[in-house]
């Protein structure tokens, strides 16, 4: 276990300084955040180089500096797929999804789903509180695999419990989330998008050349296991994951919250068009990392901790020392994201709208404040248990992505593109495709699901039954009201 003599004073000396800039980001955010559309998007101000880095360093988080990398340690090349699922998912949010969502404007998803769904008989009140519980819920899984990873990292950099990490993680993260907001979160964003690529491409040539090159890494993972160069995951398996990705992003409410926030539609195509390049980069680069990784430490005691002992052991201070803020960059920018995103569902949709639609500007702004307090305390505990959700960083991000796959990609979709969905409809599919992740996630871990069946990630039930849900509801009820259609369709 590496600790500070280890590392030595050089290494956390620049880890220090990273986190000065960060906190620096976080005051100049409070400073020019006046009130709540400023908190959650930044008054709609961001930039297309902002913009494709926000949606960029969004997306990858522990789950890929920590869960994917540990994952091809684990396993090998196959699970370099996923990403395919993942792309697929932001081009059909290019085309589909995301200009549309900026062009209708508001602040959050549950905004969308209260004006699309609005036929609840309360003014699409209760279509608003629920989707803004599931994303509560959702999200609390997702910031409880950033701790974790975050639990493995400060832990073999300091020496500290698993625990203490996670709680140094949760102090640094909520310290410039609460008063920062979205502007300061986008602005962290670009500056962690640009260390997490250099970071990623320095490691490769040094790895390599540590190993002798790309042939002799193939003929030593050949050694290991032949299956690290095949299919060691399934082809359904990583089809099926792949698919959670996709779907995930497409109705991702903390990519759509920063789409809300750039200037108009041309600024989020010229965004989304330009996260797939970092994507590639940083994709390739995990994946040969991780093999690497898997030849020089074939015995780590768990695969998450292959990128902390590569930046400590293989790279240097320096080098090490900018990795690993690659990584920490990597959790914090997609937490800040989703801190904002579950406290706009409590403070915005669920305190603003409903329980207080006369609070002032300066309340609303305090409410989102200390809400992202609390959604970013109680995933601590829930990280405690890690196990019950999937155990390694990347399954725990899998389930998440499975849950707002199931629950959100559909009604955002078909909502913006189909006039014949109605509220119950959409209301009775979100539900059992929630349900439906649930119980296979744990059927399977519980081994009440076996065999091939096993081998499905629950997204693909999930969207299947959120999908006969919502058509099979909407077709055996009355058609949507023109109030709740005409913000997105042309009605006579």
């Amino acid at each position: 276990m590496a600790v500070i003599g280890t590392v030595g004073w050089v290494f956390i000396i620049t880890i220090a300084l990273y986190f000065l800039v960060i906190f620096g980001i976080g005051v100049y955010g409070y400073l020019t955040t006046k009130d709540e559309d400023d908190f959650l998007v930044a008054n709609r101000e961001i930039g297309p180089a902002v913009g494709a880095a926000t949606l960029s360093a969004t997306q990858m988080s522990a789950g890929t500096f920590v869960g994917t990398l540990g994952v091809h340690y684990l396993t090998g090349v196959s699970f370099v797929y996923i990403w395919v699922g993942l792309w697929l998912g932001w081009m059909v949010s290019l085309v589909f999804v995301a200009p549309q969502m900026r062009r209708f404007g508001k602040i959050t998803v549950p905004d969308f789903i209260a004006v699309r769904f609005g036929d609840d008989g309360a003014g699409g009140d209760r279509m608003r509180a629920f989707s803004a519980t599931l994303i509560v819920v959702a999200y609390t899984v997702y910031i409880s695999a950033q701790y974790t990873g975050a639990g493995l990292i400060f832990q073999s950099i300091f020496g500290v419990s698993n625990t203490v990490g996670m709680a140094i993680m949760v102090a640094i993260i909520i310290a410039y989330t609460a008063f920062g907001g979205m502007r300061a979160s986008a602005l962290t964003d670009f500056v962690q998008i640009i260390i997490m690529t250099v970071g990623a491409i320095i490691a490769i040539p040094i790895l390599l050349g540590n190993i002798g090159g790309v042939i002799e890494l193939e003929l030593m993972l050949t050694s290991i296991n032949p299956a690290l160069l095949g299919w060691a995951n399934t082809p359904l398996q990583v089809g099926t994951i792949a698919l959670a990705f996709g779907f995930g992003m497409l109705g991702a409410p903390y990519e759509i919250v920063r789409i809300y926030s750039m200037r108009d539609e041309q600024t989020v195509r010229y965004a989304i068009g330009t996260t797939l390049i970092f994507q590639i980069l940083i994709g390739a680069g995990v994946a040969v990392v991780g093999m690497s990784m898997r030849v020089l430490y074939p015995q780590l005691t768990t695969p998450d901790l292959a990128s902390v002992i590569m930046s400590i052991d293989v790279l240097g201070p320096i080098l090490g020392a900018l990795v690993i803020g690659a990584i920490l960059s990597a959790m914090l920018s997609t937490v800040d994201s989703i801190m904002i995103v579950s406290a706009g569902a409590i403070a915005h949709d669920i305190y603003a709208e409903l329980l207080n639609p006369e609070a002032s500007e300066k309340r609303k702004l305090w409410a989102n404040r200390l809400a992202v307090i609390a959604v970013g305390i109680i995933p601590f505990f829930l990280a405690l248990y890690g196990e019950v959700l999937g155990g390694l960083v990347q399954f725990i991000v899998l389930l998440q992505a499975a849950i707002i796959g199931a629950t959100f990609s559909m009604p955002l979709l078909l909502g913006l593109h189909w006039d014949r969905i109605n509220t119950p409809g959409t209301f009775i599919g979100m539900l059992i495709g929630f349900i439906t992740v649930l119980v296979w996630h744990f059927s399977v871990d519980g081994g009440v699901v076996t065999g091939v069946l096993a081998q499905i990630d629950p997204v693909v039930p999930g969207v299947l039954m959120c999908l006969i849900g919502m058509i099979g509801g909407s077709y055996l009820t009355s058609k949507p009201t023109k109030e709740a259609l005409a913000p997105f369709f042309d009605v006579q």
